[in-house]
């Protein structure tokens, strides 16, 4: 059983430290309990800058507060991988951007030693109960708002995740709780991404109450196909025992057949109680829909009326289905409907998502940079077309993920997009092939620069428009990140005159 004290002294290999957390709550909290860290990755000291400045300054803060004597200073080895630092540790930690099938990977585990990932060593060390939130769309809003909704009942609640939080930063603070006596349990809330859920299946370890969104064609340049995609989505309700609770999509299709017990992973007990919830009217079993306009409760048999559809403050008609998870989410952790509905009507949002930035001249900027899929390229185009005309100027493009575009080019034909802008790359000359396949003529440029694409929009935009940024791509080469991507068009929008 892995404890805090076992990691007194050992040798850990944190593989990828990346610039946005990937890699950096981990680090520090390995070397604030002793271990000797090496920090290893392929990218150099300036790529990897304000990270490495992070991890130095917070070690002289730790100095000060945990003493020297109990702490190793972190080692750097950048550019390269050297075997022996997966062959020779005791512990090797994967960041998500690696992949689960890297070959110094497996020589970690074929020379005995523990692969484990900064969300495995929480779940594994976690005194209390987590909400974890999965999916392919919609899973950092659904992640926020039970959040919101669990810290207006508990102002202790932890959230982190996928959200360059890492939860590792409120860990040693929750261990000390849990001494306590006869102490509540504070509300966990994690974002979990696939890469995040497969360090868990080793342990057969699932979130207390797993909420699955939807499952969609996404990264297939990192899995085998759709099967092997959603069988790592699974993870989030496949291990749950009896006492657990999987909330659950009714309306798609993959997490419809994880929660009839129909999923992919054979020898999981998936035996978590069902809460489903639908944008449609449910007949049977617990959990929430939309019935008449309004958010209904469904509890053993009793209906409850929440909150009418019209008083939720999140635009888009995708992001009902987001607070309908995140009602019966809340509700199994314990949150009163009071709170539940103050939040429902008081929640906008979560930056780089439907987001605007700036509005000029009567045309609405909107940052929607996380959407590195199709479907939520196409959810995004909804929520923003009018039935009378053209409004959208669509900025989109961009990286590959061996996704099809097919249905993206018939929602720009069918929808309000009047003029594309596309961003060079792998995915933007699929986009081009899907659009002239079905003959749409909407007329379009390419661009290789955030600067050239906002230039050539505000060229094609005009009072009452939408400048929308929703790529349904990876934002790979032109950008660091899709959150470098969603950052430069924010800046850009709110220097316009």
């Amino acid at each position: 059983m892995l404890t805090v004290e076992w990691f007194k002294d050992k040798k850990v290999t944190v593989m990828g430290l990346g610039v946005h957390g990937g890699g950096l709550g981990i680090a520090k909290w390995l070397r604030r309990h002793g271990a000797a860290v090496t920090v290893t990755d392929l990218r150099d000291q300036h790529s990897l800058a304000s990270s490495i400045d992070d991890l130095e300054r917070t070690y002289l803060q730790d100095v000060r507060r945990i003493g020297k004597r109990n702490m190793h200073r972190v080692r750097y080895v950048l550019g390269s991988h050297p075997e022996e630092l997966f062959s020779e540790a005791d512990m090797v930690i994967r960041n998500p951007a690696v992949p689960r099938e890297h070959p110094l990977l497996a020589l970690a585990a074929k020379s005995g030693v523990l692969v484990e990932s900064d969300i495995s060593i929480f779940f594994l060390l976690c005194p209390f109960p987590i909400i974890g939130v999965s999916g392919t769309k919609g899973k950092t809003t659904t992640t926020m708002l039970i959040a919101a909704m669990c810290r207006e009942a508990d102002k202790r609640t932890v959230i982190g995740g996928n959200i360059r939080i890492s939860p590792l930063d409120k860990l040693d603070a929750l261990l000390a709780l849990a001494k306590k006596r006869s102490v509540k349990a504070p509300p966990v809330v994690l974002e979990l991404s696939s890469w995040q859920l497969e360090g868990l299946a080793r342990h057969r370890l699932s979130p207390h109450v797993g909420v699955l969104t939807m499952i969609a064609e996404d990264h297939l340049n990192r899995y085998d196909g759709m099967a092997d995609y959603a069988a790592a989505k699974e993870i989030a309700v496949a291990y749950q025992k009896e006492t657990d609770i999987a909330v659950l999509n009714a309306d798609n299709s993959w997490t419809s057949a994880i929660g009839r017990r129909k999923g992919l992973i054979k020898d999981a007990p998936n035996a978590g109680k069902r809460l489903w919830y639908s944008v449609k009217t449910l007949t049977e079993g617990n959990g929430c829909c939309i019935a008449a306009g309004k958010i209904v409760l469904l509890e053993n048999g009793k209906r409850t009326v929440v909150a009418p559809v019209s008083s939720i403050a999140l635009v888009g008609e995708h992001n009902r289905a987001n607070v309908l998870a995140a009602v019966a989410a809340a509700r199994a952790a314990g949150v009163s409907l009071a709170v539940i509905r103050k939040v429902i009507r008081t929640f906008e949002g979560v930056p780089y998502r439907l987001e605007t930035v700036a509005i000029r001249r009567g045309v609405r900027f909107v940052d929607d940079t996380t959407a590195t899929a199709p479907d939520a390229s196409i959810a995004a185009v909804q929520t923003f077309k009018k039935k009378a005309r053209r409004n959208i100027v669509l900025i989109a493009g961009g990286a590959d993920k061996l996704l099809n575009f097919e249905a993206w080019a018939a929602a720009v034909k069918a929808g309000g997009v009047k003029y594309l802008v596309l961003f060079d790359g792998s995915a933007t000359t699929k986009m081009e092939a899907a659009l002239s396949a079905i003959g749409d003529v909407t007329p379009r440029a390419g661009v290789r620069s955030m600067r050239e694409a906002l230039a050539e929009a505000v060229r094609h935009a005009v009072k009452g428009d939408v400048v929308l940024l929703s790529p349904g791509c990876a934002s790979f080469g032109i950008f660091k990140n899709e959150f470098d991507r969603g950052d430069q068009f924010n800046s850009l929008a709110k220097k316009l005159r």
